[in-house]
């Protein structure tokens, strides 16, 4: 394990270490894991749960603002899928998620299933065997949205966890997942 390993998994660590300080909480092991995992939490949640579904929110494909090119590291003006998803079993809602895929980083093939297929970006990229590397850049507990707050059906503190995925030195994703601090307490 590298250096900058052991730095990445130590501020791991001290984010989930100040995030139960500061909230007054304890997080469940499972909690820890998928706030940590290198990956989708796709994989664990279909270990879990057995096969989960996606259902999208909403996609469009829009115009980066300063915000979304800072998190992609691409221009403002550049073309960028923004999908909003629910990971669930039987409807019931396990994650809520927020991407933002850079258009020119990806293969007309893999946009066309990420406008056309009910598939998460995670599966996508192991279905075409694109290697990436997963830099987790935020762990927090943050207030629900409204539209959050609906799907859940609570107006709890939410554990949310951001990270991009790297393809040859460039971002080809960037994240946002989280659910209810009482999820996954098992």
């Amino acid at each position: 394990m590298s250096s900058e390993d052991n730095s990445l998994s130590e501020k791991i660590r001290n984010g989930i270490k100040e995030i139960e300080e500061e909230h007054n909480i304890k997080l469940s092991t499972t909690q820890k894991i998928l706030c940590a995992i290198e990956g989708q939490v796709v994989t664990l949640l279909d270990v879990l749960y057995g096969d989960v579904e996606l259902f999208v929110l909403e996609q469009k494909i829009e115009k980066a603002d300063e915000d979304i090119a800072e998190k992609l590291e691409i221009n403002v003006g550049d073309e960028v899928d923004i999908r909003e998803v629910i990971i669930h079993k039987h409807g019931r809602p396990l994650v809520y998620g927020l991407s933002y895929i850079p258009k020119d980083r990806c293969s007309n093939t893999v946009v066309e299933k990420l406008l056309s297929e009910k598939q998460t970006t995670g599966r996508i990229m192991l279905e075409h065997e694109i290697e990436t590397i997963t830099k987790i850049r935020n762990i927090d507990v943050r207030k629900p949205t409204a539209t959050i707050t609906n799907l859940f059906h609570t107006n709890e503190d939410l554990l949310v966890r951001e990270y991009v995925l790297i393809h040859k030195k460039n971002v080809v994703i960037w994240s946002k997942e989280a659910y209810p601090i009482s999820y996954f307490k098992e």
